[in-house]
Protein backbone atom coordinates (compact mmCIF):
# COMPACT_ATOMS: atom_id res chain seq x y z
CA UNK A 1 0.00 0.00 0.00
CA UNK A 2 1.40 3.40 -0.95
CA UNK A 3 0.48 6.98 -1.74
CA UNK A 4 2.15 9.16 -4.38
CA UNK A 5 1.57 12.87 -5.00
CA UNK A 6 2.65 15.54 -7.46
CA UNK A 7 2.18 19.30 -7.72
CA UNK A 8 3.27 20.98 -10.95
CA UNK A 9 4.92 24.45 -11.06
CA UNK A 10 1.65 26.40 -11.32
CA UNK A 11 0.50 24.84 -8.04
CA UNK A 12 3.66 25.57 -6.01
CA UNK A 13 4.97 28.71 -4.36
CA UNK A 14 8.40 28.58 -6.01
CA UNK A 15 7.18 27.47 -9.44
CA UNK A 16 8.87 24.06 -9.21
CA UNK A 17 7.51 20.54 -9.48
CA UNK A 18 6.98 18.86 -6.12
CA UNK A 19 6.81 15.06 -5.91
CA UNK A 20 6.24 12.89 -2.84
CA UNK A 21 5.66 9.27 -1.94
CA UNK A 22 5.15 7.00 1.03
CA UNK A 23 6.22 3.42 0.37
CA UNK A 24 4.05 1.05 2.41
CA UNK A 25 5.36 -2.49 2.69
CA UNK A 26 5.87 -5.26 5.28
CA UNK A 27 7.06 -3.83 8.61
CA UNK A 28 10.24 -5.93 8.79
CA UNK A 29 11.44 -5.06 5.29
CA UNK A 30 14.28 -2.52 5.45
CA UNK A 31 14.22 -0.01 2.61
CA UNK A 32 17.46 1.72 1.69
CA UNK A 33 18.56 4.80 -0.17
CA UNK A 34 20.78 3.77 -3.09
CA UNK A 35 22.69 5.81 -5.66
CA UNK A 36 23.08 4.22 -9.09
CA UNK A 37 25.77 6.01 -11.16
CA UNK A 38 25.55 6.90 -14.82
CA UNK A 39 26.98 4.00 -16.82
CA UNK A 40 27.87 2.92 -20.34
CA UNK A 41 27.22 -0.67 -21.44
CA UNK A 42 28.67 -2.74 -24.30
CA UNK A 43 26.54 -3.95 -27.21
CA UNK A 44 24.61 -7.09 -26.37
CA UNK A 45 24.71 -6.51 -22.60
CA UNK A 46 21.81 -7.64 -20.45
CA UNK A 47 20.52 -6.42 -17.11
CA UNK A 48 19.39 -8.88 -14.39
CA UNK A 49 16.18 -7.61 -12.88
CA UNK A 50 14.39 -9.16 -9.90
CA UNK A 51 13.17 -12.27 -11.73
CA UNK A 52 14.25 -11.95 -15.36
CA UNK A 53 17.03 -10.56 -17.55
CA UNK A 54 16.39 -8.15 -20.42
CA UNK A 55 18.60 -6.36 -22.98
CA UNK A 56 20.52 -3.39 -21.57
CA UNK A 57 20.70 -0.01 -23.31
CA UNK A 58 24.01 1.63 -24.24
CA UNK A 59 23.88 4.31 -21.54
CA UNK A 60 21.94 4.59 -18.30
CA UNK A 61 21.34 7.72 -16.23
CA UNK A 62 22.34 8.26 -12.62
CA UNK A 63 19.47 7.82 -10.19
CA UNK A 64 18.68 8.02 -6.50
CA UNK A 65 16.48 5.10 -5.47
CA UNK A 66 14.50 4.10 -2.41
CA UNK A 67 14.84 0.34 -2.64
CA UNK A 68 13.67 -2.65 -0.57
CA UNK A 69 16.97 -4.27 0.37
CA UNK A 70 16.44 -7.57 -1.47
CA UNK A 71 15.27 -6.50 -4.93
CA UNK A 72 16.63 -4.95 -8.13
CA UNK A 73 13.84 -2.42 -8.54
CA UNK A 74 12.76 0.49 -6.40
CA UNK A 75 9.60 1.86 -4.85
CA UNK A 76 10.42 5.45 -5.81
CA UNK A 77 13.28 7.57 -7.04
CA UNK A 78 14.53 10.53 -9.02
CA UNK A 79 17.22 10.65 -11.69
CA UNK A 80 19.91 13.16 -12.65
CA UNK A 81 17.64 14.70 -15.30
CA UNK A 82 14.88 15.49 -12.81
CA UNK A 83 12.51 12.62 -13.61
CA UNK A 84 10.73 11.28 -10.50
CA UNK A 85 8.55 8.16 -10.35
CA UNK A 86 6.51 6.37 -7.71
CA UNK A 87 4.57 3.15 -8.25
CA UNK A 88 1.41 1.78 -6.63
CA UNK A 89 -0.18 -1.60 -6.14
CA UNK A 90 -3.52 -1.77 -7.93
CA UNK A 91 -5.94 -4.62 -7.32
CA UNK A 92 -7.47 -6.09 -10.46
CA UNK A 93 -9.82 -8.89 -11.52
CA UNK A 94 -6.89 -11.06 -12.61
CA UNK A 95 -3.47 -11.17 -11.00
CA UNK A 96 -0.17 -11.26 -12.91
CA UNK A 97 1.84 -14.47 -13.21
CA UNK A 98 5.31 -15.43 -12.04
CA UNK A 99 7.22 -14.09 -15.03
CA UNK A 100 8.05 -10.66 -16.33
CA UNK A 101 9.15 -7.42 -14.69
CA UNK A 102 7.92 -6.20 -11.33
CA UNK A 103 6.50 -2.72 -11.02
CA UNK A 104 9.66 -1.74 -9.09
CA UNK A 105 11.82 -3.09 -11.94
CA UNK A 106 9.86 -0.97 -14.42
CA UNK A 107 10.32 2.10 -12.22
CA UNK A 108 14.08 1.73 -11.93
CA UNK A 109 14.55 0.93 -15.61
CA UNK A 110 12.51 3.99 -16.59
CA UNK A 111 14.61 6.26 -14.35
CA UNK A 112 17.80 4.87 -15.86
CA UNK A 113 16.55 5.24 -19.45
CA UNK A 114 14.74 8.60 -19.60
CA UNK A 115 15.42 12.33 -19.62
CA UNK A 116 11.77 13.48 -19.36
CA UNK A 117 8.54 12.25 -17.81
CA UNK A 118 7.11 11.52 -21.26
CA UNK A 119 10.14 9.40 -22.11
CA UNK A 120 9.83 7.51 -18.82
CA UNK A 121 6.15 6.86 -19.52
CA UNK A 122 6.99 5.48 -22.95
CA UNK A 123 9.85 3.37 -21.57
CA UNK A 124 7.48 1.68 -19.12
CA UNK A 125 4.90 1.08 -21.84
CA UNK A 126 7.51 -0.42 -24.20
CA UNK A 127 8.99 -2.67 -21.50
CA UNK A 128 5.54 -3.75 -20.38
CA UNK A 129 4.53 -4.75 -23.89
CA UNK A 130 7.84 -6.52 -24.55
CA UNK A 131 8.32 -8.39 -21.27
CA UNK A 132 5.06 -8.25 -19.33
CA UNK A 133 4.75 -7.75 -15.58
CA UNK A 134 4.61 -10.23 -12.75
CA UNK A 135 6.47 -12.03 -10.01
CA UNK A 136 6.07 -12.09 -6.26
CA UNK A 137 6.51 -8.55 -4.96
CA UNK A 138 6.13 -9.43 -1.29
CA UNK A 139 9.02 -9.86 1.11
CA UNK A 140 7.98 -12.67 3.47
CA UNK A 141 4.40 -12.80 2.22
CA UNK A 142 3.48 -13.68 -1.35
CA UNK A 143 1.98 -10.64 -3.06
CA UNK A 144 1.18 -10.35 -6.76
CA UNK A 145 -0.31 -7.21 -8.26
CA UNK A 146 -0.48 -4.90 -11.24
CA UNK A 147 0.94 -1.40 -11.07
CA UNK A 148 0.11 2.26 -11.38
CA UNK A 149 2.74 4.98 -11.74
CA UNK A 150 2.97 8.71 -11.18
CA UNK A 151 5.76 10.18 -13.33
CA UNK A 152 6.96 13.79 -13.14
CA UNK A 153 9.68 16.13 -14.34
CA UNK A 154 10.32 19.87 -14.18
CA UNK A 155 7.39 20.75 -16.44
CA UNK A 156 4.83 17.96 -16.61
CA UNK A 157 3.50 14.79 -15.05
CA UNK A 158 1.57 11.68 -16.07
CA UNK A 159 -0.47 9.03 -14.33
CA UNK A 160 0.03 5.62 -15.97
CA UNK A 161 -2.00 2.58 -14.89
CA UNK A 162 -1.55 -0.96 -16.14
CA UNK A 163 -3.06 -4.43 -16.38
CA UNK A 164 -0.91 -7.26 -17.80
CA UNK A 165 0.54 -5.69 -20.96
CA UNK A 166 -2.33 -3.19 -21.24
CA UNK A 167 -2.05 0.41 -20.08
CA UNK A 168 -3.72 3.82 -20.03
CA UNK A 169 -2.26 7.23 -19.22
CA UNK A 170 -3.38 10.77 -18.56
CA UNK A 171 -1.43 14.02 -18.42
CA UNK A 172 -1.73 15.82 -15.07
CA UNK A 173 -2.91 19.46 -15.06
CA UNK A 174 -1.76 20.77 -11.66
CA UNK A 175 -1.99 18.33 -8.74
CA UNK A 176 -2.68 14.60 -8.70
CA UNK A 177 -2.43 11.77 -6.22
CA UNK A 178 -2.57 8.02 -6.73
CA UNK A 179 -2.98 5.16 -4.30
CA UNK A 180 -3.99 1.51 -4.34
CA UNK A 181 -6.81 1.66 -6.85
CA UNK A 182 -7.29 2.40 -10.53
CA UNK A 183 -7.89 6.15 -10.69
CA UNK A 184 -8.53 6.44 -14.44
CA UNK A 185 -12.03 5.80 -15.77
CA UNK A 186 -12.77 6.99 -19.31
CA UNK A 187 -10.73 10.17 -18.83
CA UNK A 188 -7.40 8.83 -20.11
CA UNK A 189 -5.55 10.57 -22.94
CA UNK A 190 -4.30 7.35 -24.51
CA UNK A 191 -4.73 3.61 -23.91
CA UNK A 192 -3.42 0.33 -25.25
CA UNK A 193 -5.46 -0.73 -28.32
CA UNK A 194 -6.71 -3.92 -26.68
CA UNK A 195 -7.68 -2.48 -23.28
CA UNK A 196 -11.39 -2.07 -24.04
CA UNK A 197 -11.64 -5.18 -26.23
CA UNK A 198 -10.25 -7.40 -23.46
CA UNK A 199 -12.88 -6.11 -21.02
CA UNK A 200 -15.63 -6.67 -23.60
CA UNK A 201 -14.42 -10.22 -24.29
CA UNK A 202 -14.36 -11.02 -20.56
CA UNK A 203 -17.86 -9.62 -20.04
CA UNK A 204 -16.56 -6.94 -17.67
CA UNK A 205 -17.94 -4.25 -19.97
CA UNK A 206 -21.13 -4.51 -22.02
CA UNK A 207 -20.76 -1.50 -24.27
CA UNK A 208 -17.67 0.22 -25.64
CA UNK A 209 -19.14 3.68 -25.07
CA UNK A 210 -19.61 2.88 -21.35
CA UNK A 211 -16.08 1.66 -20.68
CA UNK A 212 -14.42 2.71 -17.41
CA UNK A 213 -10.93 1.40 -16.65
CA UNK A 214 -11.63 1.58 -12.92
CA UNK A 215 -15.05 -0.06 -12.99
CA UNK A 216 -14.23 -2.77 -15.53
CA UNK A 217 -10.83 -3.91 -14.23
CA UNK A 218 -10.89 -3.37 -10.45
CA UNK A 219 -11.15 -6.18 -7.92
CA UNK A 220 -13.75 -4.59 -5.68
CA UNK A 221 -13.03 -6.54 -2.48
CA UNK A 222 -9.27 -5.96 -2.36
CA UNK A 223 -9.61 -2.41 -3.65
CA UNK A 224 -12.06 -1.55 -0.90
CA UNK A 225 -9.97 -3.34 1.74
CA UNK A 226 -6.86 -1.41 0.70
CA UNK A 227 -8.54 1.97 1.40
CA UNK A 228 -6.74 3.43 -1.61
CA UNK A 229 -9.54 5.70 -2.78
CA UNK A 230 -10.19 7.41 0.58
CA UNK A 231 -6.45 7.86 1.11
CA UNK A 232 -6.08 9.41 -2.33
CA UNK A 233 -9.06 11.70 -1.68
CA UNK A 234 -7.48 12.77 1.61
CA UNK A 235 -4.06 13.54 0.12
CA UNK A 236 -5.61 15.34 -2.87
CA UNK A 237 -7.68 17.47 -0.50
CA UNK A 238 -4.57 18.38 1.49
CA UNK A 239 -2.72 19.45 -1.66
CA UNK A 240 -5.68 21.27 -3.21
CA UNK A 241 -6.21 23.34 -0.06
CA UNK A 242 -2.81 24.97 -0.60
CA UNK A 243 -2.70 24.92 -4.40
CA UNK A 244 -0.66 27.84 -5.66
CA UNK A 245 1.42 28.01 -2.51
CA UNK A 246 2.62 24.45 -2.02
CA UNK A 247 6.11 23.95 -0.59
CA UNK A 248 8.15 20.84 0.28
CA UNK A 249 7.01 21.11 3.91
CA UNK A 250 3.37 20.76 2.80
CA UNK A 251 4.07 17.48 1.03
CA UNK A 252 6.02 16.23 4.05
CA UNK A 253 2.99 17.07 6.19
CA UNK A 254 0.70 15.19 3.77
CA UNK A 255 2.91 12.09 4.00
CA UNK A 256 2.60 12.26 7.81
CA UNK A 257 -1.18 12.58 7.79
CA UNK A 258 -3.29 10.35 10.04
CA UNK A 259 -6.65 11.76 8.94
CA UNK A 260 -9.12 14.07 10.61
CA UNK A 261 -9.74 12.03 13.80
CA UNK A 262 -8.01 13.82 16.71
CA UNK A 263 -8.15 10.61 18.78
CA UNK A 264 -6.32 8.53 16.14
CA UNK A 265 -3.85 5.98 17.49
CA UNK A 266 -2.07 3.12 15.67
CA UNK A 267 -3.72 0.37 17.71
CA UNK A 268 -7.20 1.92 17.33
CA UNK A 269 -6.98 2.72 13.62
CA UNK A 270 -10.05 1.44 11.75
CA UNK A 271 -9.05 2.34 8.20
CA UNK A 272 -6.05 3.27 6.10
CA UNK A 273 -4.23 6.56 6.53
CA UNK A 274 -1.60 8.18 4.34
CA UNK A 275 1.01 7.59 7.06
CA UNK A 276 0.37 3.86 7.39
CA UNK A 277 0.87 1.85 10.58
CA UNK A 278 0.71 -1.94 10.61
CA UNK A 279 -1.41 -3.72 13.18
CA UNK A 280 -2.11 -7.26 11.99
CA UNK A 281 -1.51 -9.68 9.15
CA UNK A 282 -4.98 -9.45 7.59
CA UNK A 283 -6.48 -5.95 7.52
CA UNK A 284 -3.37 -3.83 8.11
CA UNK A 285 -0.26 -5.81 7.13
CA UNK A 286 1.69 -2.81 5.81
CA UNK A 287 3.36 0.23 7.26
CA UNK A 288 5.14 3.18 5.69
CA UNK A 289 8.71 1.90 5.41
CA UNK A 290 10.22 4.92 3.58
CA UNK A 291 9.25 8.41 2.43
CA UNK A 292 10.63 10.73 -0.25
CA UNK A 293 9.93 14.32 -1.31
CA UNK A 294 11.57 15.96 -4.34
CA UNK A 295 11.62 19.55 -5.55
CA UNK A 296 12.49 19.53 -9.25
CA UNK A 297 13.68 22.69 -10.99
CA UNK A 298 17.10 23.58 -12.37
CA UNK A 299 18.55 21.42 -9.61
CA UNK A 300 16.95 18.37 -8.06
CA UNK A 301 16.52 18.77 -4.31
CA UNK A 302 15.29 15.65 -2.58
CA UNK A 303 14.49 14.86 1.03
CA UNK A 304 14.15 11.37 2.51
CA UNK A 305 13.40 9.83 5.87
CA UNK A 306 15.56 6.76 5.19
CA UNK A 307 13.32 5.09 7.77
CA UNK A 308 9.76 4.02 8.44
CA UNK A 309 6.87 6.06 9.89
CA UNK A 310 7.43 9.65 8.71
CA UNK A 311 5.29 10.89 11.61
CA UNK A 312 8.23 9.97 13.87
CA UNK A 313 11.11 10.59 11.45
CA UNK A 314 12.93 13.70 10.18
CA UNK A 315 13.56 14.24 6.49
CA UNK A 316 17.16 14.93 5.50
CA UNK A 317 18.50 16.22 2.15
CA UNK A 318 19.76 13.90 -0.59
CA UNK A 319 20.27 14.22 -4.34
CA UNK A 320 20.89 11.99 -7.39
CA UNK A 321 24.66 12.54 -7.56
CA UNK A 322 27.76 10.62 -6.52
CA UNK A 323 28.01 12.70 -3.33
CA UNK A 324 24.25 12.88 -2.81
CA UNK A 325 24.04 10.38 0.05
CA UNK A 326 25.62 10.87 3.49
CA UNK A 327 28.93 9.06 3.84
CA UNK A 328 27.88 7.93 7.30
CA UNK A 329 24.61 6.41 6.05
CA UNK A 330 24.63 2.59 6.31
CA UNK A 331 21.99 0.44 4.59
CA UNK A 332 19.92 -2.19 6.38
CA UNK A 333 19.37 -5.87 5.64
CA UNK A 334 17.25 -8.76 6.85
CA UNK A 335 17.79 -8.39 10.61
CA UNK A 336 18.33 -5.65 13.14
CA UNK A 337 21.65 -3.85 12.81
CA UNK A 338 22.26 -0.80 15.05
CA UNK A 339 24.71 0.60 12.49
CA UNK A 340 21.99 0.70 9.81
CA UNK A 341 19.95 3.89 10.05
CA UNK A 342 16.69 2.20 8.98
CA UNK A 343 16.94 -0.35 11.80
CA UNK A 344 18.06 2.23 14.38
CA UNK A 345 14.96 4.32 13.71
CA UNK A 346 12.72 1.24 13.52
CA UNK A 347 13.82 0.08 16.96
CA UNK A 348 12.73 3.42 18.44
CA UNK A 349 9.45 3.32 16.49
CA UNK A 350 8.57 -0.02 18.07
CA UNK A 351 9.56 1.19 21.52
CA UNK A 352 7.27 4.19 20.99
CA UNK A 353 4.14 2.11 20.28
CA UNK A 354 3.01 1.64 23.94
CA UNK A 355 3.43 5.40 24.56
CA UNK A 356 2.60 6.66 21.10
CA UNK A 357 0.81 9.93 21.88
CA UNK A 358 3.60 11.24 24.11
CA UNK A 359 6.30 9.87 21.82
CA UNK A 360 4.80 11.50 18.74
CA UNK A 361 4.40 14.84 20.50
CA UNK A 362 8.04 14.74 21.58
CA UNK A 363 9.23 13.70 18.12
CA UNK A 364 7.18 16.31 16.28
CA UNK A 365 8.44 19.24 18.32
CA UNK A 366 12.03 18.24 17.64
CA UNK A 367 11.38 17.45 13.96
CA UNK A 368 9.54 20.71 13.29
CA UNK A 369 12.41 22.86 14.54
CA UNK A 370 14.98 20.76 12.68
CA UNK A 371 13.11 20.77 9.37
CA UNK A 372 12.38 24.51 9.39
CA UNK A 373 16.10 25.20 9.62
CA UNK A 374 17.05 22.40 7.22
CA UNK A 375 14.60 23.44 4.50
CA UNK A 376 15.66 27.09 4.77
CA UNK A 377 19.32 26.08 4.46
CA UNK A 378 18.57 23.90 1.40
CA UNK A 379 16.22 26.36 -0.35
CA UNK A 380 18.94 27.45 -2.77
CA UNK A 381 20.53 24.05 -3.30
CA UNK A 382 21.98 21.00 -1.60
CA UNK A 383 25.76 20.93 -1.53
CA UNK A 384 27.55 17.74 -0.44
CA UNK A 385 28.42 19.25 2.92
CA UNK A 386 24.76 19.92 3.64
CA UNK A 387 23.86 16.29 2.97
CA UNK A 388 26.28 15.00 5.59
CA UNK A 389 25.61 17.75 8.12
CA UNK A 390 21.83 17.48 8.10
CA UNK A 391 21.85 13.68 8.13
CA UNK A 392 24.11 13.81 11.17
CA UNK A 393 21.80 16.23 12.92
CA UNK A 394 18.74 14.18 11.96
CA UNK A 395 20.28 10.97 13.26
CA UNK A 396 21.24 12.70 16.52
CA UNK A 397 17.65 13.94 16.82
CA UNK A 398 16.32 10.38 16.43
CA UNK A 399 18.77 9.04 19.01
CA UNK A 400 17.92 11.84 21.46
CA UNK A 401 14.21 11.27 20.99
CA UNK A 402 14.65 7.50 21.31
CA UNK A 403 16.57 7.90 24.57
CA UNK A 404 13.68 9.94 25.99
CA UNK A 405 11.13 7.15 25.52
CA UNK A 406 12.09 5.46 28.79
CA UNK A 407 10.77 8.44 30.70
CA UNK A 408 7.28 8.17 29.15
CA UNK A 409 4.63 6.06 30.83
CA UNK A 410 3.41 3.17 28.65
CA UNK A 411 -0.25 2.24 28.28
CA UNK A 412 -1.77 -1.22 28.05
CA UNK A 413 -2.22 -2.21 24.43
CA UNK A 414 -4.67 -4.78 23.01
CA UNK A 415 -3.25 -8.29 23.42
CA UNK A 416 -3.36 -9.25 19.73
CA UNK A 417 -1.67 -5.99 18.75
CA UNK A 418 1.06 -6.49 21.35
CA UNK A 419 1.67 -10.09 20.29
CA UNK A 420 1.91 -9.03 16.65
CA UNK A 421 4.82 -6.69 17.39
CA UNK A 422 6.50 -8.98 19.94
CA UNK A 423 6.71 -11.76 17.37
CA UNK A 424 8.25 -9.39 14.84
CA UNK A 425 10.77 -8.07 17.36
CA UNK A 426 11.86 -11.61 18.23
CA UNK A 427 12.17 -12.58 14.58
CA UNK A 428 14.37 -9.57 13.82
CA UNK A 429 16.27 -9.72 17.13
CA UNK A 430 15.36 -6.15 18.04
CA UNK A 431 16.42 -5.42 21.64
CA UNK A 432 13.77 -4.18 24.05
Amino acid sequence: MCDTMVALPAATRAGVTLFAKNSDREPDEAQNLVFVPRSSHPPGATVKCTYTSIPQVRETAAALLSQPFWMFGAEMGVNEHGVAIGNETIFTRERPGDGGLTGMDLLRLALERSRTAAEARDVIVALLEAHGQGGNCGYRNRFYYHNGFLIADRAEAYVLETFKTFWAWKKVNDVWTISNFISLEDNFDQAAPGLIDYALDKGWCRRRDRFSFRRCYSDLIYTRGGYGEPRSCRSLTLLASKKGGLEPADLMAALRDHGADPAWMPHRQKSGTVCMHAANNLLRPSQTTASLVAAIAGEVRAFATGSSTPCLSPFFPVRPTADGLPQSYAPGGESYDPAAYWWLAERFHRQALPRFAAAQAAARSRIAAYEREMLADCADGIAAGKVERWFGRGRALVEEWGASLGGMSPERLPLIYSLYWRRRNRRNRIPA
